[in-house]
């Protein structure tokens, strides 16, 4: 014997297994300041992420780089990294210290 149910949230959670908006939700206002702090943290995240992310791959591909070419061809490790550090270093520092300023 099946109940005949006319709610539409409760449709669709049997349906979909979880809520929707229907026209009887209030809507959602749309907040300027939290919005910009999500933008701030995932842009933080992903300049940060990058860059140890290269540091990482200089750490691991300089020296295997290193052992297959001969010596007149190898690179230089410390300076290859000093270069990538004095210039992605500056941007990160400021993205880093606007994020966490608070």
């Amino acid at each position: 014997m099946a109940i005949m149910i006319d709610d539409p949230r409760r449709k669709s959670e049997e349906v979909f297994g979880g809520t929707t908006r229907t026209s009887n939700d209030p809507p959602r206002r749309f907040n300027r300041e939290e919005h910009e702090t999500k933008d701030r943290s995932k842009l933080a995240k992903a300049l940060i992420y990058s860059f140890l992310t290269g540091i990482g791959i200089i750490l691991i591909v300089t020296p295997i780089y290193n052992l297959f070419v001969s010596p007149d061809l190898r690179i230089d490790f410390f300076s290859i990294l000093t270069a990538y550090s004095g210039i992605l270093g500056p941007f990160v520092g400021v993205i880093a210290g606007y994020y966490f300023k608070n």
